[in-house]
């Protein structure tokens, strides 16, 4: 019989940059509201206060805790050597464009490349990545897999019923840079850039119908999206509970002990429509923050369009696959932080 661990974390994009330059990915994101909006960006109170005087300080320190919180579960991962990690992620448009969408997707081959540097591109970034990683920004990783066990996920969930969409090659015309940032982010984060824990990337279509909003980042327009009439909609919450419980099922039947890690930013300011994406959902994160603190994780099934666009949660679909995979096991949370350096609302635990 298998076991199943687990840990939550997030891909915080803002990591793979020099900690002086957060204040310059924030400033990036800012112009993206106010091109949504069509009116200037304001901080709430609680964000000019955190930033307080000397934002760059705030900004160093806040990256020096994602850090400490990224060590902290990696010692976890050593605790258990797992067979096989299933990162849980989004595709924002990278794997998976217009032309081809699914609303769920394995990766099953023996071996995934990735270039998870291509965002690094601001003054001291080089430097950040040499001695972070030890490579250049336009190095190639290329990790190992176990596709016997994505495979074998992939075919009892149709089996099942559930018509997983699966790949063994993520490059096209369109990306060449190998597995998206929300999976190979968290290898580098969790110190697994050198493949000793073979990964099994699974994604999920978290932004459906905004999805053009990444078209809006990179050129003002969302001109793909328009071409393609749309992105389709993300899959139903209850959907993706109910596909976390079948693949803990399949995993119970095999022999190999395997680690699960949804990585997302819950609440992003600058995608929470409620607020006109200038601040995050606070106070209904910690909510469901305490439901997975308390082993209530499959409250999430119920929780669902539109709330969840309105509320900036998008990426919480990869924690509710999660849920259905651990059922209502305790999470012991690690580590929460409201950054509004960062503008995202994060949460960092350990199920035992």
């Amino acid at each position: 019989m298998g076991e199943i661990f687990g840990i939550g974390m997030s891909h915080v994009p803002y990591m793979m940059n020099a900690p002086e330059n957060m204040l310059r990915m924030r400033q990036m994101l800012m112009n993206v509201v106010e091109r949504i909006e069509g009116q200037p960006f304001q901080d709430p109170p609680e964000a000019l206060a955190q930033l307080g005087a000397d934002p760059e300080a705030v900004a160093h320190e806040h990256h020096r805790l994602h850090w400490q919180a990224f060590d902290r579960l990696r010692a976890y991962i050593d605790e258990v050597k797992p067979d096989a990690i299933l990162i849980i992620g989004d595709d924002q448009a990278q794997c998976f464009q217009a032309n081809n969408i699914p609303p769920y997707a394995l990766y099953v081959g023996d071996e995934v490349d990735a270039k998870p540097f291509y965002m690094s591109r601001f003054p001291g970034d080089v430097e950040y990545v040499k001695r972070t990683w030890g490579v250049t920004p336009d190095h190639q990783y290329h990790w190992p897999c176990h596709s016997e066990v994505a495979v074998a996920i992939r075919d009892e969930l149709i089996r099942g019923g559930f018509d997983i969409a699966s790949s063994n090659n993520l490059n096209s015309d369109r990306w060449q840079n190998g597995l998206g940032h929300a999976h190979a982010n968290t290898q580098l984060f969790l110190h697994n850039d050198d493949g000793r824990y073979p990964i099994i990337p699974l994604f999920i279509n978290c932004y459906g119908t905004d999805l053009n909003i990444f078209g809006t980042m990179a050129s003002g327009q969302a001109i793909e999206a328009r071409a393609a009439h749309g992105y389709p909609p993300a899959p139903s919450s209850r959907r993706l509970y109910e596909m976390g419980r079948a693949i803990r099922q399949v995993l119970l039947k095999r022999p190999e002990r395997v680690l699960v890690c949804p990585s997302s930013t819950w609440s992003h300011t600058w995608l929470t429509k409620k607020y006109h994406h200038m601040r995050m959902d606070v106070e209904g994160n910690a909510e469901k923050m305490r439901w997975f603190e308390r082993g209530q994780g499959s409250l999430m099934a119920d929780y669902d369009s539109p709330d969840i666009e309105n509320n900036g949660d998008h990426e919480v679909r990869n924690w509710i696959v999660a849920a259905g995979i651990m059922g209502n096991r305790p999470m012991e949370i690690t580590w929460q932080v409201t950054s509004w350096v960062s503008t995202g609302f994060r949460v960092f635990g350990i199920w035992r």
